[in-house]
């Protein structure tokens, strides 16, 4: 019997992982009763009450059982210990790829092969790009080298494949020029707010969707980026950011202030018009009844915006790199977008950005040439 804790409204609860007199997997929804703030190590102690008391309900996991199975034994495993994104996350590709592919062949955790994950690999290239093949492979790696741990299997056999090259990715980005042209088409959309801020901040989706009124100071200028919204198969509200180099505080212009003083008076305008039918929350950017937007929202409005006024097609993320894009043009160094963008380490912002610094480039070979003679 394995189970973990959910946070939902606050509260804990404990989902345990049962099976049906069918034998197919449930998972079980228990209530603790206990709200969030405090109460972690009381809700730890029902949950391993009732793993407790449900014991032997379950499926005897061994190495006798079918790959597929495993694979979800192990996530099971490991849901306290990750995010909820992260856990739906894993639970999507196994249902979605594994799953499809190992059921039809019905083979066990002790039979699996180096050969049965290379014909898996290869056949998903035709479907899907190198880089969710190697995501892929670390999921079943990590999944794989439990049961070397466990002692289900004697060795690991996804270290024994070769895997596709990586593909190197060069973000889009626009101009200047060409994200004021885009900041005009998007003044009438309700997702402008969120557009503005992450073209001038560079946010990432779940920062700028994670944006509250308490994170602004109006009396030291300044944007403090606390909190995030992710989506996987449910929208999830984290009180922390991607790394802790991502919890930044930024400042806050003059036009930027006065932007975001519009925004929260027109807020309370429509908190006192619709009333009761008003959805009261700290978030900045949301519909005109207080709705959060949803990311995948967010991502798809900004798409369509852009093929229906023929711009240059880029992602919603790009306006992030457009940022950067446009902060390098004016000198600043590799070190100081880092640390506007929260990126972890200065090797991952030279990573994506510095294929962009052509500039710099052409300003040291001007540098050389007025120092040498040439020809």
């Amino acid at each position: 019997m394995t189970g973990h804790l959910r946070e939902k409204k606050d509260h804990y609860y404990v989902v345990l992982n049962v099976r049906d007199e069918y034998g197919k997997r449930q998972q079980k929804w228990v209530s603790t009763g206990l709200t969030v703030k405090g109460n972690k190590r009381k809700a730890e102690a029902i949950l391993n009450k009732l793993i407790a008391e449900y014991d032997g309900m379950g499926t005897t996991y061994s190495k006798d059982m079918f790959f597929t199975d495993y694979m979800f034994f192990w996530l099971d495993t490991i849901a306290g210990s990750i995010e909820p994104n992260t856990y739906e996350s894993y639970r999507s590709v196994i249902k979605r790829y594994i799953v499809p592919y190992f059921s039809k062949r019905r083979i066990k955790l002790h039979d699996l092969e180096p050969l049965h994950l290379q014909e898996f690999y290869n056949g998903q290239l035709s479907k899907i790009s190198p880089n969710t093949v190697i995501k892929q492979h670390a999921n079943i790696r990590k999944a794989l080298q439990y049961a070397v741990k466990m002692k289900m299997i004697p060795n690991n056999p996804a270290d024994m494949v070769t895997l596709p090259k990586k593909n190197v990715y060069h973000a889009g980005f626009y101009t200047a020029e060409q994200v004021n042209n885009l900041l005009v088409v998007f003044k009438d959309e309700p997702i402008y707010p969120a557009v503005l801020l992450t073209a001038f901040y560079g946010f990432r989706r779940s920062e700028v969707l994670g944006l509250k009124w308490p994170h602004i100071d109006f009396e030291a200028d300044t944007i403090t980026v606390r909190d995030t919204v992710v989506q996987h198969d449910t929208v999830i509200d984290k009180p922390r950011t991607k790394t802790k180099a991502s919890q930044r505080t930024l400042p806050l212009i003059p036009a930027m202030r006065d932007f975001l003083i519009g925004i929260r008076r027109r807020q309370s305008e429509s908190k006192i018009f619709l009333g009761p039918a008003y959805i009261d929350n700290e978030y900045i950017c949301k519909r005109d009844n207080g709705e959060p937007f949803i990311p995948d929202y967010i991502t798809g409005r900004f798409l369509r915006v852009l093929r229906k006024n023929n711009l240059p097609h880029i992602r919603f993320h790009d306006l992030r790199h457009s940022a950067a894009s446009m902060l390098l043009s004016q000198g600043f160094s590799l070190k100081e977008i880092q640390e506007w963008l929260g990126h972890g380490t200065l090797a991952t912002t030279a990573n994506i950005y510095a294929h962009l610094e052509f500039k710099a480039k052409k300003d040291m070979a001007v540098s050389l040439g007025k120092k040498l003679v040439i020809g």
